[in-house]
């Protein structure tokens, strides 16, 4: 696998809410497709860094979802600039696509921790991960490679949190084959195809038939009793925002509560706690789904309340 080569060429600094803002370039290349731009020409690997006026008492890492970009992400929170007057330090990495397995993701995220590391000596044991869909998806694996294979990874993020991640990727296939099957909703075929063909190419075919890949890179497994990966979290903090609106998803999609995201997120923070982890926790919202530009959507950043999420975060960093 071609590593992901430090260039922190590129530094911009510039105010946000009084805060100083950087940016790095972590690469000129993109051979994973970590950074989609659809139809911008640009291969640059980068990360901005929201830095506190005091000394960083933590580091909050914020994952965009799919095909955003770092600009639209903080006009949907304010979970950045919450946390950086709480002195946290903010990391936004540009990853908003990549793979199915993790690993450029990982090693990018390696890469931007160790510069930040031995820039401001910030404890390795003082970092906490999140993300909307994708980038809940990111955390989420990162967490549990870190736990799983002791060493493999820069740090151990003390918490982590998603916005509607997908979880089990044998549930997603099932579901994209049902989407397919109905053929109602033209976005739903179309990503239920794309789907398929990346878990085809990645993992040989379906879960039916290629079970053990499923569950070695799903972040939860409903199929198997230990959970899967989920059970590498059983010690570590958990937060999932999630809004099951069945109606929208019926009227938009044709879906029902079989397709939806919430079932696994129920189904794994209802496993951790079984696990006896107590930092685990779901947020179930109605109405709050809103995607920037002002349409209804049930899948977006606007389920999680930066507030409540920013709470959450420094009262995991301080135990």
């Amino acid at each position: 696998m071609q590593k992901i080569l430090l260039a922190a060429l590129l530094l911009i600094g510039f105010n946000c809410f009084g805060q100083k803002t950087e940016r790095f370039v972590i690469a000129h290349e993109d051979p994973f497709d970590l950074h989609a731009t659809f139809g911008k020409d640009s291969t640059t690997l980068f990360y901005e860094k929201l830095v506190p006026k005091g000394r960083p008492e933590g580091v909050l890492v914020i994952l965009p979802g799919g095909g955003e970009s770092v600009e639209d992400v903080k006009k949907q929170i304010s979970l950045h600039t919450l946390a950086v007057q709480k002195n946290l330090l903010v990391l936004i990495p540009c990853l908003n696509w990549g793979t199915t397995k993790r690993e450029p993701e990982i090693q990018f995220l390696d890469t931007m921790f160790k510069q930040v590391i031995e820039t401001h000596q910030v404890p390795k044991d003082k970092v906490v991960m999140g993300g909307f869909s994708n980038g809940g998806m990111i955390a989420l694996t990162y967490a549990q490679k870190a736990n799983r294979e002791k060493g493999s990874t820069l740090i151990i993020p003390k918490a982590v949190f998603g916005v509607d991640p997908p979880l089990d990727y044998a549930h997603l296939w099932n579901h994209c084959v049902k989407d397919i099957e109905r053929n109602v909703s033209e976005v739903a075929v179309a990503e239920g195809k794309w789907i398929i063909d990346s878990y085809t190419k990645d993992f040989g075919g379906s879960p039916e038939a290629f079970r053990e890949n499923y569950v070695k890179h799903s972040i939860f497994s409903y199929s198997e009793k230990d959970g899967g990966n989920a059970k590498y979290l059983v010690n570590t903090p958990v937060l999932l925002y999630t809004e099951p609106d069945i109606r929208w998803q019926m009227e938009n999609r044709r879906r029902d509560y079989y397709d939806l995201n919430c079932v696994d997120i129920a189904a794994m923070i209802n496993f951790l706690q079984i696990q006896g982890n107590k930092d685990a926790e779901m947020v179930v919202t109605t109405n709050k789904g809103i995607r920037l530009n002002g349409a209804r959507h049930p899948h977006s950043w606007s389920i999680m309340d930066s507030q409540h999420a920013l709470n959450w975060i420094l009262k995991q960093l301080k135990k």
